[in-house]
């Protein structure tokens, strides 16, 4: 049994992973879960989690805020937004079990940055998830 951003932060992957039009911007094995600089563009790296718990009488479930890297080697934003895009599209309407926990996905925020060295554009994604333990206590 895992926990539950990390069974968000699996299924996040797994989506992504999943969706031909957003692979066709940024190839599979660059969607990782990683703690690493940026080594490959474009990419997608999960990053920092949140979890607030929401339990109930008889639920034990978590909001989860996923936050979710893009980066892509541009001297603009087309490609990044592009992707984020895609993003959008793949975690709409998803739910779905992962190691022990109910998931379902909500799309939060993004801000797009411009990196300082002007070679690269990176774009900050939240993602929000609504989990719950399947397993109990």
């Amino acid at each position: 049994m895992a926990e539950a951003t990390l069974a968000a932060a699996r299924l996040a992957v797994v989506t992504m992973r999943a969706r031909p039009a957003l692979t066709a911007l940024v190839p599979a094995l660059n969607i990782i879960d990683k703690n690493q600089r940026p080594e490959v563009f474009p990419c997608i790296i999960v990053g920092e989690a949140q979890a607030v718990a929401d339990d109930a009488d008889c639920i034990v479930g978590d909001e989860v805020f996923l936050t979710l890297h893009v980066w892509t080697e541009e001297d603009g934003l087309l490609a990044v937004k592009n992707i984020v895009g895609e993003m959008r599209r793949a975690f709409r309407g998803v739910e779905g079990l992962q190691d022990g926990f109910e998931v379902s996905f909500h799309w939060s925020d993004v801000v797009f940055l411009r990196d300082p060295d002007g070679l690269h554009s990176h774009a900050v994604v939240t993602v929000r998830a609504l989990t719950e333990d399947t397993v109990g206590i």
